[in-house]
């Protein structure tokens, strides 16, 4: 007999806060995702309102991830020293994490690695740590 009511109540709450157009305007619940950084977003087109994917750090490399608002992905690769501007390509998740072009060049994040490849041959591969967010 406890249930019943305790079940209801939490069926309303959930009907409530569905409903619910406070917050985002779409009724969703979802928590917000951190910002691109700033620096980072100027780089990419309409990355004004972009959101933080993932980051991650090399030995001596900073690679960024980053969604605009219309869903596009992008791919932010620097020198952590920043001795060389960043540069910035479409990108896309695969099943085990990303991939980007930047002709003659592709990138593939799998797991807690990153292999560079220049015209589809390995030129490189490193071991990735995860990063909070890029200064």
């Amino acid at each position: 007999m406890f249930l019943l009511p305790m079940l209801n109540r939490g069926i309303q709450d959930l009907l409530k806060s569905e409903g619910d157009d406070s917050g985002s305007g779409s009724g969703s619940t979802t928590p917000t995702a951190a910002s691109c950084p700033g620096r980072i977003a100027e780089a990419i087109p309409d990355g004004d309102k972009a959101e933080l994917v993932k980051a991650f750090r090399t030995e001596n490399k900073q690679i960024t991830l980053c969604r605009t608002s219309d869903g596009s992905l992008y791919y932010y690769g620097e020198f952590s020293d920043h001795r060389e501007p960043g540069i910035a390509m479409p990108a896309e998740e695969t099943t085990s994490g990303f991939k980007a072009r930047n002709d003659p060049y592709s990138y593939r994040i799998d797991g807690d690695t990153v292999t560079v490849y220049r015209d589809g041959n390995r030129i490189g591969r490193e071991t990735l740590s995860p990063e909070p967010s890029p200064s």
